[in-house]
């Protein structure tokens, strides 16, 4: 059964800082089904894990498992990629791109874009 979704709209400003998007008359931006999904996968991978009291186990382990020790890009995209899966409503992976900038020893997930059981795809 699918499930509809809604959700708060992130969007990426010019300096590409995602926050949460508004309408041109100043309230804010809701996505619907598909792109719901993908957002909250963003959202997702945007947590450290633990840091949302609700549900401590939502997020990536960032400290515990990618930061902090040497890099190992197969390990931070397997991280990364099972929390997106984990994701309700993501039924796959169609297309994923990360890069590595070891000067500031920051991940930034190029491209991540997912199917949901919308049967539609997302950018998340």
């Amino acid at each position: 059964m699918t499930v509809a979704r809604l959700g708060l709209a992130l969007r990426s400003n010019e300096e590409g800082i995602a926050d949460l998007g508004m309408t041109a008359d100043g309230n804010l931006e809701l996505v619907a089904d598909g792109e719901a999904v993908g957002q909250h996968a963003r959202q997702r991978i945007m947590t450290f894990e633990g840091e949302w009291f609700i549900d401590t186990t939502c997020g990536v382990p960032w400290l515990e498992q990618i930061m902090g020790r040497q890099f190992d890009e197969a390990l931070a995209e397997s991280v990364i990629k099972t929390e997106i899966l984990e994701t309700d409503g993501v039924t796959g992976i169609e297309a994923f791109a990360m890069s590595f900038d070891r000067r500031t020893r920051g991940i930034h997930v190029a491209r991540a874009v997912v199917a949901t059981e919308h049967d539609e795809v997302a950018q998340v």
